[in-house]
């Protein structure tokens, strides 16, 4: 079965390549031009979703924002932000997050090594240090 990415970006031509790069190497892909639509393709999408590839710096909700509220309401879904603003506080958090990260500009070879790194990096959807196992 192939994995389910959601494409969040609010600029057409950059998530049109993102989504066309993806869909090359394999994977189903879902857009979305914003948070609060991405937060409708999530609830409304029949089946799981793997991955939420987000940029970080979008109108009406920021990449973090959105990663914050997808791991509450969707505990196992891996998150990748993207952005070419590495200096924003949102990326600085990052250790502390079950989240990677992508900096703008990337190749198609370096988004999908990031996509697969992620989506196979062994995570329970816990928060290091908060598992109940020890």
């Amino acid at each position: 079965m192939k994995e389910t990415i959601l494409v969040v970006e609010d600029g057409d031509a950059v998530r049109n390549l993102v989504c066309r790069m993806l869909v090359q190497s394999g994977y189903r892909v879902l857009e979305a031009c914003d948070g609060r639509e991405a937060l409708r393709v999530c609830e409304m999408h029949p089946e799981p979703i793997q991955l939420v590839l987000t940029d970080l710096v979008m109108p009406y909700m920021k990449g973090a924002e959105l990663a914050e509220r997808l791991g509450r309401s969707y505990p196992g879904l891996r998150i990748l932000l993207m952005s070419g603003y590495t200096d924003e506080p949102a990326v600085q958090r990052l250790g502390r997050n079950s989240v990677g990260f992508l900096a703008k500009p990337f190749t198609s070879v370096d988004l999908v090594e990031k996509v697969r790194e992620v989506l196979d990096a062994p995570w329970s959807g816990i928060p290091a240090g908060k598992r109940p196992d020890g």
